[in-house]
């Protein structure tokens, strides 16, 4: 890791205003900053002086970007090509030539600080370094609505009062209950999590209370359910919109008590647990039309909190994408991949309708099918949802690429694969996806 003091970087591009936004936005980091409009000034300045990092156009008035690339990378600088002339095959090339990374002008100026620090101080490229560290994958809070719902759950940790987590599926409120439990005193207890929707109505009083030998056709022994198992741990109720009027007596009645009986028993067990509940469903909406209780929704409700959708707190997209990326890095033993910036801006932008649950998916998705010398770039990312505009026009600057290519090696899919900088299965692939014969 160095200071952003001793890391020096050099700007090459033609037009003034790029050169002198990039310089102002790197130099307020506290980098050293040189520019030059030239591929010849830069080649003179590299054999003069050491720099870390070069930002290199791909378009010069007096050479092609990708031509400087040896010269510079011949003297121990990293290259990142900029452009506006952006082609899946022309990212390819500069990959293959030795870039580190690829951006599409116009591009956001934090985009490349982001670059820098990760050159210069050995942090990610998409790590908010400000961001909470929680158990699990999936949970963060960069963004000031997470950062303020952690605050306020801080408050509350060690106490017994009741939970209440409401939010979009898909947007990490189990993380957030495993992150109370394991922040908590009730750490090293167990942690009982029951999704109401997913088991029948009819087994879940069962799975909940525990049942005695008998008590019902089946019941062939006794047995203790979730809510004497957890102890003095943490109960978590997921989906409790699902649960059955009968249940949500039994359970208000058990809150109230603190205290239950299992089924077909008289034995009164005395309940120690703390509750968190979960839903996605508008609770207020069903206790109108009488489908949940209100007086069981105030008991749950001790402290409340509504977990915004991804698309309204982008600021964790890019910590979500790193824990994701590295955790798939090691699950399918690919240690090279990474994420383009281009890549990373795309996501930013994405509405994400399946919230963290779809950008993990796409992420897995994304780096199972990668290949290891080339970065993920937006068209990686199998997205169904709606999305930005930008997208089909990605999708279709890969497919004239791969046309491209193929017509250039006399549709020799062994060759073009390579060229492409991609495996022939993948290549079969996306043939298949883009109806290319």
């Amino acid at each position: 890791m160095r200071n952003r003091r001793d890391f020096s970087i050099l700007i090459v591009d033609d037009e003034e205003g790029m050169r002198l936004g990039l310089d102002k936005a790197l130099s307020l980091e506290g980098y050293r900053v040189e520019s030059v409009a030239t591929g010849a000034e830069a080649r003179r300045r590299a054999r003069g002086e050491r720099f870390h990092c070069a930002f290199v156009d791909m378009k010069l008035p007096d050479l092609n970007g990708t031509d400087l690339l040896a010269d510079l990378r011949e003297a121990g600088t990293a290259v990142v090509i900029i452009t506006a002339f952006a082609s899946v095959d022309t990212a390819v090339r500069a990959m293959k030539l030795g870039a580190i990374d690829y951006l599409q002008k116009p591009f956001d100026n934090q985009d490349i600080v982001a670059l820098a620090d990760r050159l210069c101080l050995g942090t990610s490229s998409d790590l908010h370094t400000d961001m909470e560290s929680f158990p699990g994958e999936g949970f963060v809070a960069a963004s000031p609505a997470m950062k303020q719902i952690v605050a306020t759950l801080r408050k509350v940790m060690d106490s017994e009062i009741p939970l209440l987590l409401q939010g979009e599926s898909g947007t990490g409120k189990e993380m957030l209950a495993r992150f109370v439990h394991q922040k908590s005193a009730r750490a090293g207890r167990p942690l009982m999590a029951i999704n109401c929707a997913a088991i029948p109505p009819e087994l879940l009083e069962s799975e909940l209370f525990g049942h005695e030998k008998g008590s019902f056709t089946g019941a062939h022994a006794t047995v203790s359910g979730k809510f004497e198992a957890a102890g003095t741990g943490t109960i978590f109720l997921d989906e409790i919109g699902e649960m059955s009027q009968h249940l949500q007596t039994k359970l208000l009645r058990a809150l109230e008590e603190r205290s239950f009986e299992p089924v077909g028993s008289t034995r009164t067990i005395p309940l120690a647990a703390r509750i968190i509940a979960s839903t996605n469903s508008d609770l207020a909406s069903m206790i109108r039309e009488k489908r949940f209780r209100l007086d069981l929704y105030y008991r749950l409700k001790g402290v409340a909190v509504t977990i915004p959708p991804l698309r309204d707190r982008r600021e964790d997209i890019e910590p979500l994408l790193s824990i994701f990326l590295d955790s798939f890095r090691r699950r399918y033993n690919k240690p090279g991949v990474e994420i383009s910036r281009e890549a990373v801006r795309f996501l930013r932008t994405y509405q994400w309708p399946g919230n963290v649950r779809e950008l993990k998916n796409a992420v897995e998705s994304a780096v199972l099918l990668s290949e290891q010398n080339r970065p993920l770039f937006p068209q990686d990312f199998l997205l169904e949802g709606p999305g930005e505009a930008a997208l089909p026009e990605l999708w279709n600057q890969e497919r004239e690429a791969i046309i491209e290519v193929l017509k250039r090696t006399g549709y020799n899919r062994s060759v073009a694969s390579r060229e492409l900088g991609m495996s022939r299965k993948t290549l079969y692939n996306k043939m298949k996806r883009y109806s290319i014969k």
